[in-house]
């Protein structure tokens, strides 16, 4: 298993009773607007960062990008990711091959300004390279197509 990072685009984010989380308005690759500029009340990002239990993240750096712009970052210190690291170990040697590591942060941009279409990056900087996740492709909708003549 490789490491990667995985990233949910959402219009919110909720805690909800007994921890679990609810991803409202998913988007899948790309969102359409009506049209620009617009401001978003809210737009979030779920990630989920995924390495095997036996080569933990010993460095971290979170990158959200809207083209090549840098929006936001997110850095996990040694400790933070010692604590990880330290809560994989309760699992026996043995199966550890089989484990996954998983560090999940949220970035919430509110409200969200866009001028124009563009296509909102996610990277992460490790110790040993950079992972890409998959993008979010923002554009104007296309016009609707004309009502054909009644008979």
């Amino acid at each position: 298993m490789n490491r990667h990072v995985f990233t949910i685009f959402c219009d919110d984010i909720r805690q909800e009773i007994g921890g679990k989380l609810s991803y409202i308005g998913v988007y899948g690759g790309q969102m359409f607007v009506p049209s620009f500029p617009i401001t978003l009340p809210k737009l979030c990002l779920a990630m989920s960062m995924i390495t095997p239990v036996d080569t933990p993240f010993r460095k971290l750096a979170m990158r959200i990008l809207k083209d090549d712009t840098q929006l936001a970052e997110g850095v996990l210190d040694e400790t933070q990711l010692a604590g990880a690291v330290e809560a994989s170990t309760d699992v026996p040697a043995d199966e550890r091959k089989d484990r996954i590591l998983t560090l999940q942060s949220m970035f919430v941009f509110s409200p969200f300004q866009l001028e124009g279409p563009c296509t909102l990056k996610v990277r992460v900087e490790t110790e040993s390279g950079e992972l890409r996740g998959v993008g979010l492709r923002i554009d104007q909708a296309p016009a609707p197509a004309p009502d054909s003549p009644k008979q």
